[in-house]
């Protein structure tokens, strides 16, 4: 599955903000997502993202794909990391320390948007753990309310992301989105599968438009070979839906 867009919300800041410069954030629930998929708040791993737990804007954390790298884009820590709650109630929150601004004035930017509320989702980007299903009757695949329920996920990152205002504007810039996103789990499922014996940098060499074929699956062996089985169904998907479009 490819790192998909899934939001979260900003709690209220505490008092002490200014001096912490610490936010708490939601940033899973069970709560079916406009992807028609449901996160297994139970089968997040954690231990990977604990290592090195940086907090994104934007999902930008690396060049080679779509833009060139920027250190800044990095604007904070997850200073803490768990679920909270029971139940389907049960939800993934992190509190991200902010950078200083003399280090960061991205980050201070960011922060103080946070704190005016221009700025107040989240998003997670993950790894699929497991071998998740469909629903059953109207959530089953191809019906009204298909809906796929992950079995496990792996938190690779979360990042502080825009909402637009502009529908055209939020279109395009969801489409750039995604094929970063896409593109960014892509590398790193292939260089955990092929064990580490093809450097990221040299997968970073890919060109934009290798990126994209796959994505529109003009290569299907590489999808087969890079992609969780979850986003080959839904590459799977979206070629029967082309083709039931053509056909009339």
């Amino acid at each position: 599955m490819p790192k998909t867009i899934i939001y979260g919300t900003r709690r209220e800041p505490a008092a002490d903000v200014a001096k912490t410069r610490t936010i708490d954030f939601v940033l899973s629930t069970y709560t079916r997502d406009s992807h028609g998929t449901v996160l297994n708040q139970d089968g997040w791993s954690l231990d990977r993202y604990r290592k090195n737990p940086v907090v994104a804007y934007q999902h930008t954390l690396s060049g080679g794909f779509c833009m060139d790298p920027n250190p800044d884009y990095i604007i904070g820590k997850s200073v803490s990391i768990g679920l909270e709650g029971e139940g389907r109630e049960k939800c993934l929150v992190a509190s991200v320390q902010f950078e200083p601004a003399e280090i960061n004035p991205l980050a201070e930017k960011i922060f103080q948007k946070v704190l005016f509320g221009s700025l107040s989702r989240c998003s997670v980007g993950f790894i699929e753990v497991g071998r998740g299903k469909y629903g059953e009757k109207e959530e089953a695949k191809g019906a009204s309310r298909e809906t796929y329920y992950f079995a496990g996920q792996e938190l690779i990152e979360w990042s502080i992301v825009n909402v637009p205002s502009n529908p055209d504007t939020g279109k395009r810039d969801a489409l750039l989105r995604q094929v970063r996103e896409e593109a960014y789990v892509a590398l790193m499922y292939a260089f955990r599968e092929l064990g580490g014996s093809v450097r990221l940098s040299e997968l970073e060499d890919m060109t934009v438009r290798q990126i994209l074929d796959m994505l529109d699956g003009r290569s299907p062996e590489k999808v087969i070979k890079l992609l969780p089985p979850a986003e080959v169904l839904r590459q799977n998907r979206i070629r029967d839906l082309r083709i039931k479009a053509i056909k009339g």
